[in-house]
């Protein structure tokens, strides 16, 4: 996405968030800016230059009652999308979009909301030490099964195949076939569900690196300039972000900085495409 497009699709990423904290401050419910959003909060009090997306996490109970209120108190103009409202959706967590909109990337299934979006990441309970690689290994087995269910194609960059990457998911595409997506999303969700409670949390996104934080950094909050507004975020930024980032008031090189997503079709509602 070229500086000119970019900067048209920001202000519109805003608005979402917007209506995210909204909701999640009219009904009681906490959240926190996350990832590279909480970075730009901290860095640039707003988005990092090239970001092209906005990241919220939520402990599980916050996320379940956003999930369970966001249909009935979302505006109009808005919708919350899980794989529970989609069942072609096959990620571990859930999205805010704006309709209207269109943000289709490359890797992406067709679905009937593609709308621009804000991440929505619920943090679980984390299992003890032990535990947390054979959890986290079953979790992207499911994850990858659900992506080749729904037809996503994790393979492609741009309009190339990666040909290692699409010969590994032949295997996932085979298991795909025998089973429903409704089976597939109960296991994940049974999985991620079983942890006692405990001071840990990790974020439900089925990466290959698993993140885990202090539950506390999610539970006492405090606000933060972004762009013309504020949101809550941890007021442990220092702790928060160094394990994520590490030295994270320093700039990654010129040629790192490029937003990630791999568009193909994008409109802000308009009508017109960019």
């Amino acid at each position: 996405m070229d500086h000119e497009t970019l900067k048209k699709v920001q202000p519109v990423l805003l608005e979402i968030a917007k209506e995210v904290k909204r909701v999640c401050d009219e009904n009681g419910i906490r959240y926190c800016l996350y990832r590279g959003t909480f970075l730009g909060a901290v860095r640039h009090r707003g988005f990092i230059p090239w970001d092209d997306d906005m990241d919220i996490a939520m402990l599980r109970p916050d996320y379940e009652k956003f999930r369970r209120l966001a249909p009935e108190k979302l505006g109009k103009d808005y919708c919350f999308q899980d794989w529970h409202t989609d069942e072609n959706y096959a990620l571990p967590f859930g999205k805010v979009r704006k309709r209207g909109t269109l943000f289709v990337e490359a890797k992406c299934a067709r679905l009937p909301e593609n709308g621009l979006y804000v991440d929505i990441y619920p943090l679980d309970y984390a299992p003890a030490q032990a535990e947390r690689r054979a959890l986290s290994g079953k979790l992207l087995h499911l994850f990858r099964v659900k992506l080749m269910k729904s037809g996503y194609t994790p393979w492609m960059e741009g309009t190339k195949i990666l040909w290692k990457k699409r010969l590994g998911y032949c295997a996932y595409q085979a298991l795909a076939l025998l089973t429903t997506q409704e089976k597939l999303a109960k296991k994940y969700d049974t999985l991620v569900s079983a942890p006692p409670e405990s001071e840990t949390v990790y974020e439900q996104s089925a990466l290959p690196v698993t993140y885990y934080f202090e539950k506390s950094w999610f539970e006492d909050r405090q606000d933060y300039p972004f762009e013309d507004t504020t949101f809550a975020g941890p007021r442990d930024f220092d702790a928060c972000l160094r394990s994520l980032y590490g030295n994270y008031m320093e700039l990654p090189p010129a040629d790192r900085r490029e937003n990630r997503h791999q568009i193909q079709e994008l409109s802000l509602g308009d009508g017109v495409e960019l």
